[in-house]
């Protein structure tokens, strides 16, 4: 970790995933995660549901009223949702209830002193729930 050297701090507020369905993917972040439900926002171009888990938070956007607008595919970026929690067993299954579908079990890594698991949404994003101590 670095210290920054001038001026306020840059804090991390909010992480866009384009989704198919908005509601959806609301339940799974805050039913499946944890996530408290923030606001939604409905504008002539998109339509969003802000979750946050803490001060940092997802923007679920679905866009709208974009003509020709085809479905969107992940391709072959790499994108990853790292939420902390002290029972990674118990929110893999929380998230596989609401929508979600295991990808990796929870898995002590003892050299770490953490446990990891990984669920991917509704959506196909990986979110990996991580355990520590």
């Amino acid at each position: 970790m670095t210290v920054q050297e001038s001026g306020a701090p840059t804090l991390l507020s909010l992480t866009a995933l384009r989704v198919a369905d908005l509601e959806r993917s609301a339940e799974f972040y805050t039913r499946g995660c944890g996530f408290a439900h923030d606001k939604d926002l409905d504008t002539p171009t998109f339509r969003a549901s802000i979750v946050r888990a803490g001060a940092a938070g997802l923007e679920l956007v679905v866009p709208t009223g974009i003509e020709g607008e085809t479905p969107h595919e992940h391709g072959n970026m790499f994108v990853k949702i790292v939420l902390n929690t002290d029972d990674v067993r118990e929110r893999m299954a929380d998230a596989c209830r609401h929508g979600g579908v295991e990808e990796a079990p929870a898995t002590e890594l003892e050299a770490y002193g953490m446990v990891i698991g990984t669920v991917r949404d509704p959506d196909g994003y990986l979110v990996e729930f991580v355990q520590r101590g």
